[in-house]
């Protein structure tokens, strides 16, 4: 099996796989059937670029078609939903895509709603008993930092007369060493 012979498989799907594309287009983003010639013709250039990407063995050529044609075209109908969703885009035209005509599959599929981010109230207690195990130097330039003069090298550099390079270095020792203790609590 060469990439030659690959292609022409999938090319003897092409009527399948622009129904597919047509469901898609008319099912999903009701426009009934505007762009689905051009959806499928750039989803064949993206299949003949992954085949050209591949190795030119006969097991890996194999397996890829394996995935597509006989997938059930699952793979094709998700290539083809993102191709157009990214389509329209460039287009720039606002497309409202239709939940209630998802099956409940699709819908359990769909992405998972992120996390509600709940920043806890004691983070700068925990930073701060963390500060007090620094060496002396590093915790007294790091509360000064954060605290007195509000997040401002230079100007802390001027009134200190210690060098910004050293208010640099120090500073990002310090942040270093809390991102990596209190990382879990802030963002677990």
């Amino acid at each position: 099996m060469n990439k030659e012979t690959a292609m022409k498989l999938i090319y003897e799907k092409y009527d399948q796989i622009k129904e597919i594309v047509y469901q898609l287009d008319v099912k999903y983003f009701q426009r009934k059937g505007a762009y689905h010639e051009d959806i499928t013709h750039d989803l064949f250039i993206k299949i003949q670029e992954e085949i050209d990407n591949l190795e030119n063995k006969p097991h890996t050529i194999l397996k890829f078609l394996d995935r597509i044609i006989n997938g059930q075209m699952y793979i094709i109908y998700n290539k083809a939903k993102q191709m157009y969703i990214n389509f329209l885009k460039r287009e720039n035209k606002y497309v409202q895509f239709n939940v209630q005509k998802l099956s409940k599959r699709e819908k359990e599929m769909m992405i998972e709603k992120p996390k509600v981010f709940q920043k806890d109230d004691n983070i700068q207690d925990k930073v701060d008993d963390l500060v007090k195990t620094f060496y002396w130097f590093d915790q007294k330039l790091f509360n000064l930092y954060r605290y007195e003069f509000k997040m401002h090298k230079t100007n802390m550099s001027k009134k200190t007369k210690i060098s910004i390079s050293t208010i640099f270095r120090t500073v990002k020792r310090c942040k270093i060493k809390i991102k990596e203790k209190l990382k879990d609590d802030y963002y677990g």
